[in-house]
């Protein structure tokens, strides 16, 4: 796991920056570091080391300005995971020297593929899955992607044909932000990194920003918060032509169309065990993320069974609890597991004061704004592993997204019954989906008169605005301009669906699961830890997608069906009886009530009338009625100080 960055250009002013890009991701890679700088047009290029290039490699040390005639530069941070000595370093160049890589990520079937491109002619002479990165690369060309099992975000630098070929693994799970304009083209793992660069400047992109206040709506394509960078979307590949600077972006991954399949809970049960085992291979010690919820769990119980089988050492799971918050209070179900699987639970209970103190570096790293405090249970578990000793760890993300985890999903898949039996079907799932979840009747009505009636548009947008679970800036706290351009547009999360496929479609692709993403791999590499999320495997997302919507949500409205019943007698009964749902949660509200003097400072101060989407003189009158006169706490006050704090941090200018 690592961070990497790069710079296509043709003066020195345009590579120069590469060295100060490299050192911002430094937390991405804390164990080595590498650069290089390549001549397209001649085929020369150069490889040297910085202050923390391992001595062994003896490369020459980075020289104060690029090398005369350089049009390409290429940075490397390295978390040493897999082979911990030298041959990991990067970037890694090909036996012939005419590839080379900057590479971040796992792929974690590279022993197979290490054995097939042997037989194949290939020799290897380290132990890590660069080399087979490349080796893949030289033998299959962009055809090698479909092979790889695993995460990655990585530039290949390919001299005979003089192109910078950049991909993302097919869910999007690391991370890859771009610039292009003006002759130049750059690229990092974080955006922050980006804005080193003296080309790209820290501006808002305001339609996106508007999506987020108004609509509640996060990443839902290529754009970022940034104005002019962009993020490479999960399953695509882009080609940079280096005789030009052109660049060209094409999907190379898609999610399979419908065509319903059966399949029985045993074979369910070993694709995700098997997805599990792949993602133990680690020359490092390897943990777990423990909430307490059926995904967590289920994968502290296979990665416990697995050891055992294996004689696997010491076994570390990782929580966040708040036995004071009743609703939030997850430290029966996490003790649960604990006992049943025999793994050393460590916990920590984080406080208001805790949040305070870190909001800083939290908003820094995550490098954009995020709707709600709940990304920082997340941040303080990374941070428990961290002084743990412990850099890998599994963890549960992705799970909701292709098993239809979230409330919402009954929505479609009620709107598809009522299609396919009828509504007295339909009504009849919704009253049982109400008994099973505890949640009010009515939700299961309106989500089902949502999805399967042609409502008018305004009667549609107050129903968002009653009942989905994004916090939004009510459009008389915005800028008048803002408010309006806001409205105008109808984010996807929002979409009516007739069928739950095409929800889980659009959540793993667009809605859903690319912001869930950031914030798990920004939590995480702030704490130079590499995550892996074993439900973002091909087989499991094509598996469940292609079965018959019973399989996800039962007939009785029980929800995950086939996921609970595969984990049957290896995941304890109370937590796959379970139909509540809480995720990484904090007590947001009690929280910014306790924190009322620096919501009064942030709102009072100069960093809310520098940022014109909001109206200064409205937030303030909201913000004193929720403080002082009792008005009901919500989730906009949130959105109110990160806006502010991520201005600040970033130095962003509308």
């Amino acid at each position: 796991m690592c961070g990497i960055a790069g710079v296509v250009g043709r003066s020195p002013e345009a590579l120069g920056p590469l060295p100060a890009m490299t050192a911002a991701l430094r937390h991405r890679g804390p164990d080595d570091e590498g650069y290089l700088f390549a001549d397209s047009r001649s085929g020369t290029a150069s490889a040297y080391a910085g202050a923390d290039t391992l001595p062994v490699l003896g490369l020459p040390r980075l020289p104060d300005a690029p090398p005369a005639g350089a049009d390409l530069a290429l940075g490397h941070r390295r978390l040493s995971i897999i082979d911990l000595g030298p041959g990991g370093h990067g970037p890694m160049r090909s036996p012939d020297g005419t590839l080379w890589v900057t590479y971040n990520g796992e792929i974690f079937n590279y022993r197979e593929l290490r054995d097939e491109l042997r037989a194949l002619g290939h020799a290897f002479h380290t132990a890590s899955d660069t080399e087979v990165l490349l080796a893949a690369y030289r033998e299959w060309g962009e055809d090698s992607l479909s092979r790889f099992n695993g995460m990655w975000a990585f530039a290949l630098y390919d001299a005979a044909a003089r192109r910078l070929f950049c991909a993302r693994d097919r869910f999007g799970v690391k991370p890859f932000h771009y610039h292009a304009g003006d002759g130049l083209f750059a690229f990092a793992s974080e955006i922050k990194a980006l804005l080193v660069h003296p080309a790209v400047r820290a501006s808002p992109h305001e339609p996106t920003l508007r999506a987020f206040f108004v609509q509640g709506a996060l990443h839902e394509g290529a754009e970022t918060f940034y104005d002019g960078i962009l993020s490479l979307p999960g399953g695509h590949h882009l080609a940079v032509d280096l005789r030009t600077g052109a660049h060209e972006v094409r999907r190379w991954y898609d999610l399979p169309a419908p065509s319903p399949v059966s399949a029985d809970p045993a074979a369910f049960r070993e694709i995700v065990t098997d997805a599990v085992r792949l993602r133990l291979r680690s020359d490092v010690d390897v943990g777990t993320c423990l909430s307490g919820g059926l995904d967590s769990s289920s994968i502290v119980a296979l990665t416990a069974r697995l050891r055992d089988r294996d004689g696997g050492g010491r076994h570390r799971s990782f929580s966040v609890l708040y036995p004071d918050d009743e609703g939030l209070d997850e430290s029966a179900h996490v003790c649960a597991v604990v006992a049943a699987t025999g793994v050393e639970g460590i916990r920590a209970t984080p406080t208001s004061a805790d949040l305070l103190a870190d909001l800083p570096a939290l908003v820094r790293h995550q490098d954009e704004p995020f709707p709600s405090a709940g990304v920082y249970s997340q941040w303080r578990v990374m941070a428990l592993a961290r002084e743990a000793g412990v850099p890998v760890l599994l963890d549960g993300q992705g799970a909701d997204e292709v098993l239809a985890g979230y409330h919402y999903h009954y929505g479609p898949h009620l709107a598809s019954v009522a299609a396919e039996r009828g509504l007295a079907a339909a009504l009849g799932e919704a009253r049982r989906a109400h008994e099973v979840t505890r949640r009010p009747w009515s939700f299961f009505l309106g989500l089902l008169a949502y999805h399967a009636v042609p409502l008018p548009a305004g009667l549609r947008a107050r129903a968002v605005a009653r009942q989905a679970t994004q916090g939004r800036v009510p459009p008389h706290l915005l800028a008048p301009d803002w408010s309006a351009e806001g409205r105008a547009r109808t984010a996807e999360r929002h979409r009516p669906r007739t069928r739950l496929r095409a929800e889980l479609r659009a959540g793993i692709l667009t809605t859903s699961l690319p912001p869930l993403l950031r914030y798990e791999d920004r939590n995480s590499m702030a704490f130079s830890i590499e995550s892996r999320v074993p439900f973002l495997t091909r087989e499991l997302a094509e598996l469940l997608l292609t079965l018959p919507e019973e399989y996800i949500i039962a007939p009785d409205g029980t929800s995950k069906s086939i996921f609970r019943r595969a984990m049957r007698g290896l995941v304890p009964d109370p937590i796959l009886e379970r139909r509540d749902k809480v995720g990484f949660a904090t007590p947001e509200r009690a929280w910014m009530r306790a924190l009322q003097p620096w919501v009064d400072q942030v709102v009072g101060g100069d960093g809310l009338t520098a940022t014109p989407a909001l109206d200064a003189r409205a937030v303030r009158s909201e913000w004193a009625r929720i403080a002082r006169d009792g008005k009901p706490f919500d989730a906009r006050v949130w959105r109110w100080v990160n806006l502010v704090e991520w201005t600040r941090q970033f130095n962003v200018t509308f």
